[in-house]
C-alpha cells in the first residue's frame, strides 16, 4: 500500500503529479485538518496556516513525517513532534527571494509615502497635496537576522546604495564578509539605522525583540519593517512609537494577530504601509516550496530537518 500524505494548503499541479506515483494523496481544504480527514495520514504538506499542535497530532496516530513548505516553522509543535518521533523538514530555500522582494517593496513604499500617495489620487488631488518623500540611498539600514532572506535584502538595499549594518548571533563571519557588512550587537544597529527590517525567527528569543525597551535605543524617526513574524513586534509599542512621531513610517506584513482586525489601528494610520502576509505569495515561490516538499518527501535523505 502507498504512503498516504494529506496537503493541508495552496500546493502546484505538477508538484501533486510527482509525488502520485508514490504517495496516496489527499486534500484538505481546512487549515485544521478534521479527524476524519487525519485517519491513516502517515505524512502532512503544510504551510503557515496549519498549526501542528499537540491536538492535532491525538488525531493523527499514524502520522510519521511533517513538511511544511516554508521558511518558518513556528506553527510546528516540535516539542510534541519529538515525542511522538515525528520527522519534521522545511523549505528555507523556496522563499527567500520573493520575501526579499517584498521586504524592499515596503521600504521603498514607507520612504516614497505611497500610502499618502494613493489616498490624494483617489481624493482626485495632486502631487502639491503631498510632503516630499525620501530616497534609499545613502540611507543607513540595519538587518536584524542575517539569513537567507536578510541577506538577500542586504544585496538589494546595497544595490539602490544604502549602508548596511546588521546583527544576527547565528550567522558565521564569512557572510559578514562576504556581503560587506559590519557585525555589530542588536543595539548597535538600533542606534544607528535610518531603517530597521527584521528577519527572524520566531523564538523566545526574539519574541518582542521590538518593544518599548529595545525602541528607546533607536534614532527618532526611523523606519520599521517586518516581514518575519508578527510576534517579534510588540503592536503597542510600534503603535505609540508611530503616535508620537518616534517612528516616521511601518511596513508590515506580518501582524501578532491574524488576520489583522479590522478595527486595529494599524489600518487607519497614513504613514503605515500593510501587507497581508504574503511575502511567499508569487508564482516563482508556490512553484519552488510545492517542488522542495514533493522532493522531501521522495527523499527524505536529501531534505532540510527543522533544526533544534
Amino acid at each position: 500500500m502507498k504512503t498516504i500524505v494529506l496537503i493541508t494548503d495552496t500546493f502546484t499541479a505538477e508538484g501533486v503529479e510527482a509525488l502520485r506515483e508514490k504517495f496516496e494523496i489527499r486534500g484538505s481544504k481546512h487549515a485544521t485538518p478534521t479527524a476524519q480527514e487525519l485517519q491513516g495520514v502517515e505524512a502532512m504538506i503544510i504551510r503557515s496556516r496549519t498549526k501542528v499542535n499537540r491536538e492535532l497530532l491525538q488525531q493523527a496516530p499514524n502520522l510519521k513525517r511533517v513538511v511544511t513548505a516554508t521558511s518558518g516553522y513556528d506553527h510546528i509543535d516540535l516539542e510534541a513532534c519529538d515525542e511522538r518521533g515525528i520527522s519534521t523538514y522545511y523549505t528555507p530555500d523556496a522563499n527567500y527571494n520573493a520575501a526579499a522582494e517584498l521586504t524592499l517593496m515596503l521600504m521603498l513604499s514607507a520612504l516614497r509615502r505611497q500610502p499618502e500617495i494613493t489616498k490624494v489620487l483617489r481624493e482626485q488631488k495632486w502631487k502639491d497635496a503631498l510632503k516630499p518623500g525620501r530616497e534609499l540611498k545613502n540611507k543607513i539600514v540595519g538587518i536584524i537576522g542575517l539569513g537567507r532572506v536578510g541577506g538577500r535584502v542586504a544585496e538589494l538595499a546595497q544595490a539602490f546604495g544604502a549602508e548596511v549594518l546588521a546583527h544576527d548571533p547565528y550567522t558565521g563571519d564569512e557572510k559578514f564578509e562576504a556581503l560587506k557588512i559590519a557585525r555589530l550587537g542588536l543595539t548597535e544597529v538600533l542606534v544607528q539605522a535610518d531603517i530597521v527590517s527584521l528577519h527572524v525567527p520566531l523564538t523566545k528569543e526574539t519574541r518582542h525583540i521590538i518593544s518599548h525597551g529595545t525602541l528607546e535605543h533607536c534614532k527618532d524617526g526611523f523606519i520599521l519593517i517586518n516581514t518575519s513574524r508578527g510576534q517579534v513586534v510588540d503592536e503597542g509599542a510600534l503603535i505609540s512609537a508611530l503616535e508620537n512621531g518616534q517612528i516616521t513610517a511601518a511596513g508590515m506584513d506580518v501582524f501578532e494577530h491574524e488576520p489583522l482586525s479590522r478595527d486595529s489601528r494599524l489600518r487607519k494610520m497614513p504613514t503605515v504601509v500593510l501587507t497581508p502576509h504574503v511575502g511567499a505569495m508569487t508564482d516563482e515561490a508556490l512553484s519552488m516550496a510545492s517542488e522542495l516538499a514533493a522532493l522531501t518527501l521522495a527523499n527524505p535523505a536529501s531534505a532540510v530537518l527543522i533544526p533544534r
